[in-house]
């Protein structure tokens, strides 16, 4: 019984360790995606202060994009060669160091260059929390920690775009970067120390992990069936996100005839659903495993959008959007976790390089997919805007559906 005892004791105490540092990572993650939503709240001050246009400033919000897009896998497989806590450490850095410089920013190159190191600082930071998880969580807690990590984002959405425009209205546009770049210092000061004593390693290496070897397993790996599957599914989660980002405050104002600042409050409590439903789908995924979850979430999300194009009235708009919240962002930590779980599969030394590859694959995807259906709602309206959502979500749930049926209950 003694024996039992302490394995149980010791087994609690390592994983009350590793969601003390996932708990730290999400808090962390919160504040970084606020990062990310920033800049479209801060637009039209920016034209309005500056000579900057429209049409800049999009290419601007852009830069931040490509940025988090393009680092992901060269964070993760970095990780694999320098340390996860090493590559955090300089993510995070980086992000606050450019964000810090928007407010002495003199110039539209200056700008730019900011804003595409603050992409690339957060993305870093994200692809190596990924990392982390699958390096420290247990297998039965995977899914439970990338919940927790997850629902960070969506939950930001909530409290973001009204904590950036409190900033700009008392501090001005050129304070407010300088604040949200010292907001996330006493947390990284804490990852700093918390990591320091978590092992690096977990599994022995067969070759000393590169960048050079990271992107040769990542092609190895790039035409599997499973892999694209992945990325099948991944781009249409990221498409739809980073589309709906723009649109659905817009949605809602015009669907209903709120202010944009009464559009943007709903837009965030269904961003909220989203949290808590990220959450739940990390709480399924280890009792069912991520397939379930994944086709279950996009064919929910499919189903919903076509009702969007339909409604008018406020309380069938929040209605519909708060099921499709709640369908698309149970997604999350599944699909984290048949990344994590490939990722593994392909390569024992160079698991962040594919974690870190998958990621960059889906965002870049999802970012084309996103500006064409930005394009197609502009262009040809609401009815044939949320058709071609419908079908990318339609897409990614046969993918996910392809995935269950090739491997069955693997993920």
């Amino acid at each position: 019984m003694g024996v039992v005892s302490s394995g149980s004791d010791q087994y609690l105490s390592r994983r009350g360790r590793v969601f003390a540092l996932v708990g730290l990572l999400a808090v962390t993650w919160f504040i970084f995606s606020i990062y990310r939503v920033m800049f479209s709240v801060a637009i039209p001050d920016v034209i309005a202060l500056t000579s900057v246009t429209y049409t800049q400033a999009t290419v601007l919000f852009g830069a931040l994009f490509v940025g988090y897009a393009v680092s992901q896998f060269p964070a993760g497989s970095l990780a694999d060669e320098l340390g996860i806590r090493t590559v955090l450490l300089c993510g995070a850095g980086v992000a606050c160091v450019a964000l810090a410089s928007l407010s002495v920013a003199g110039s539209y190159v200056h700008v730019f260059g900011a804003l595409f190191l603050i992409g690339a600082g957060i993305g870093s930071f994200r692809s190596a929390s990924q990392v982390a998880i699958s390096a420290y969580a247990s297998k039965d807690n995977e899914g439970k920690a990338l919940g927790l990590l997850t629902a960070a984002e969506p939950f930001s959405y909530v409290v973001g775009p009204a904590t950036v425009a409190v900033l700009i209205e008392r501090g001005g546009l050129f304070t407010m970067p300088l604040f949200l770049a010292l907001t996330p210092l006493p947390l990284i000061g804490a990852l700093a120390i918390g990591m320091h004593y978590q092992q690096e390693t977990t599994k022995t290496p067969v070759e000393t992990p590169s960048l050079r070897t990271g992107v040769s397993t990542v092609a190895d790996h790039l035409f599997d069936r499973i892999t694209l599957l992945i990325v099948g599914f991944g781009t249409a989660f990221s498409a739809t996100t980073n589309a709906l980002i723009a649109i659905l405050p817009w949605y809602v104002v015009d669907t209903t005839g709120l202010s944009l600042t009464v559009g943007n409050f709903y837009a965030g409590v269904i961003f909220g659903a989203g949290a808590v439903a990220a959450l739940i789908g990390g709480v399924l995924r280890d009792r069912i495993g991520s397939c379930p979850i994944l086709v279950g979430g996009f064919a929910g999300a499919a189903l919903a959008v076509p009702f969007l194009a339909v409604v008018s009235s406020l309380f069938w708009v929040l209605f519909v959007l708060g099921v499709f919240s709640l369908a698309l962002n149970s997604v999350l930590p599944a699909r984290d976790h048949v990344v994590n779980v490939h990722s593994r599969a392909c390569s024992d030394s160079e698991t962040g390089a594919m974690i870190g590859g998958l990621r960059s694959l889906c965002y870049l995807g999802g970012g084309i997919g996103a500006v064409g259906i930005g394009l197609t709602f502009a262009q040809f309206g609401r009815v044939a805007g949320f058709g071609l959502l419908a079908i990318v979500l339609l897409v990614g749930g046969l993918c996910a559906s392809l995935l269950w049926i090739t491997t069955g209950d693997e993920y």
